[in-house]
């Protein structure tokens, strides 16, 4: 048609040679001239057909991905981790969160976790002679009482070996006694008392 003269490659925006859009014949063509063009500068000949285009389009929606930073996680690898949580379960009945429902006034319910009341506990174990750290429900502290911890832990399947515990034998309290104070570790660049002490007298000798 003699109004629609040849696509020139400023107004596809792109800065490909001209030969490749001197035959368009429609103005209709023009945007996919401008993809062939793209194509073209990076290096592609196959023909533009309907899937390419789909596959262009999507390769240029993973570019502005890359470039805003969320391009990792497109592909579906791991971009940035989240932080590990603990899980919210009482050790000895098992004890999680309940589904339930937060209903407003005008009734409209909304999706809510019912969590259980858990709460760190130092449980003394007469058999170790030790206290255990537990993670329990407050409902596990008041069947605690009452069936004793070997019991529930032994129905729960919990070894209370690998816990964390503090030891209260009489052994520990007599050491502990005798050697007030916690324990500090050694510094390997510390200056040794020798050393210490002949600067000192030839600091004090000056």
């Amino acid at each position: 048609r003699p109004d629609v003269g040849p696509l020139s490659s400023r107004t596809c925006g792109l800065s490909a040679p001209e030969t490749f859009v001197s035959h368009i014949a429609d103005v209709r063509g023009r945007e996919s001239t401008c993809n062939f063009v793209a194509m073209a500068a990076l290096g592609r000949t196959a023909t533009l057909g309907s899937s390419s285009r789909t596959q262009f389009a999507r390769g240029a929606g993973m570019a502005r991905l890359e470039a805003s930073g969320r391009g990792s996680l497109a592909r579906g690898t791991a971009g940035s981790t989240p932080p590990v949580q603990m899980s919210r379960r009482c050790d000895l009945t098992g004890k999680k969160a309940n589904n339930g429902y937060a209903v407003s006034f005008s009734h409209r319910r909304s999706k809510k976790l019912q969590q259980a009341n858990l709460q760190w506990k130092r449980v003394f174990w007469a058999k170790e002679n030790r206290f255990v750290r537990l993670k329990l429900s407050t409902k596990a502290i008041k069947t605690l009482e009452r069936n004793g911890l070997d019991a529930m832990a032994k129905e729960a399947g919990l070894d209370l070996y690998a816990l964390p515990y503090q030891d209260a034998s009489p052994a520990r309290q007599e050491y502990v006694a005798k050697h007030p104070g916690s324990p500090k570790a050694k510094n390997p660049r510390a200056m040794k008392e020798s050393t210490r002490q002949e600067k000192l007298k030839a600091a004090l000798s000056n």
